[in-house]
This record gives structure tokens, sequence and C-alpha cells, in this order.
């Protein structure tokens, strides 16, 4: 009996970056078994997707669409592929959350990206190594709550407690309260150290919902031997 043939993979490349875009589409056209598709007016209106390999803030928006009328037909049931240069914790986790289905981060070898865009297309999900890790460490802490990431957010900007109770209307006492139970959760000695394990771990951004940060000058991504065949700027 001959064996059958291996489903092909339709791929679409969507990036911020027209440059990191071109780099995406030409590390994924080194598999056979994927068919990739550049975002674009040259991309066919039928051509239903298996997975989009995007940047965060579109990964962000592609997935909140999936959940609505104005989905697109051909996306729809599309797995989210998210390849970023950001692996904070509140970043990563805003994602997941928002039905993101897998997390890679620039400079992972391209193995890695074809085996993340494979793992999706099988219907599971894919986080890279220092992704992965990340979240499992976040699983040993006391999580904040919604309303005590707000107060944290606030205090990293450097916001009083009277500032703070007045941007999300709530007491003085009860802002007060929240701090001291944020610093127990962080085992912070006072707000500034609070700040600094909230900047590290990336427990906040600065604005809800906000892009992580991107190198001011993208290049594209290449294949470079010496440096093990990963994906990183040209």
């Amino acid at each position: 009996m001959h064996a059958l043939p291996t489903p092909r993979l339709n791929v679409l490349v969507i990036h911020a970056e027209p440059l990191l875009a071109v780099g995406l589409c030409a590390a994924l056209r080194q598999q056979a078994d994927f068919d990739v598709h550049a975002d674009g007016p040259e991309r066919e209106p039928d051509h239903p997707v298996d997975v989009v390999v995007t940047d965060y803030a579109t990964a962000l928006r592609l997935a909140g669409q999936a959940r609505g009328p104005q989905a697109e037909r051909t996306l729809a049931g599309a797995r989210i592929m998210l390849v970023t240069t950001s692996d904070r914790e509140h970043e990563v986790r805003l994602a997941l959350e928002r039905g993101v289905h897998g997390y890679l981060l620039l400079g992972c070898p391209i193995e890695e990206l074809a085996a993340g865009v494979r793992t999706l297309g099988q219907g599971s999900r894919y986080l890279c190594m220092a992704v992965a890790q990340r979240m499992a460490e976040s699983l040993t802490r006391e999580a904040l709550t919604a309303r005590e990431a707000e107060v944290l957010r606030l205090v990293a900007l450097g916001q009083c407690n009277k500032a703070i109770a007045r941007e999300l209307a709530i007491a003085v006492g009860t802002v007060k309260a929240h701090v001291k139970a944020i610093m127990g959760k962080l085992d912070a000695s006072c707000r500034t150290q609070a700040a600094s394990i909230a900047s590290q771990r990336g427990l906040v951004d600065a604005a809800p919902g906000a892009e992580p940060s991107r190198p001011r000058h993208p290049m594209p991504l290449r294949a470079v031997p010496a440096a093990g065949n990963r994906l990183q700027y040209a």
C-alpha cells in the first residue's frame, strides 16, 4: 500500500514590519510541508489558512476578531502564532488570555519556528522554552488580582495613594490595602522595590493592552548557519 501524503499546512505571515515579514516567509518556505503566503493584495481571498504567524498587536487583534462577526472567512479556525521580542510575563499572559495559540521569541532556531507552526496546525498550543519557563515560574507565586495589577501599574508610574484613588475612583484606604497586599505578594519592602520587581518580571504595562517594545530599527530576519540557523535581525 502507498503511504498517504502528509497534509500541507497553509501558513499566512502578517507582520507590522514588512522586512520581518519577508524574513519569516523565507524561513518558513524552507519547510517542504508548508504553503506559505504573505499578507497583501496578491493573497487569494478564498484560500483557507491553518496558521497565522504574526506580530504581537496583530495577534491580539486577530484573536479578538475570531470571536466576532468581523472575522475574515479564510481565517475562521486559523491558529495564531505570535513572534515577538518580548517575554514579559504580563504580555505573555495577556496574549494567551486573548486566545493566541503560540508564543515564540525572535532569536529562536528556525527549526523551532517550524515545529511550533506544525504543533498549532495539529490543534495544540506551543510556547518556546524561555516563555514556558517564565510562565511556569509565575505559577509558583501568588497572582495579583486585576485591581492589584491596576494599582501596581500606577505605583510603577510614581503616583501617590491619593492620585491612585482619584484615578481608580476608590477610597485612599482601599488603595493602601491593595499596596500592602501587592508588597506581600511580591515580597517587596517598599513601593520602589515593588515597582522594580514588576518591571523585572514584566507584570504590568505602562498602559493596558499596549504593544510590547520593539527594536527601534527592525531589520529583516535571516538564517545564519554560524549562529545555529536561528531567526535574528540581519
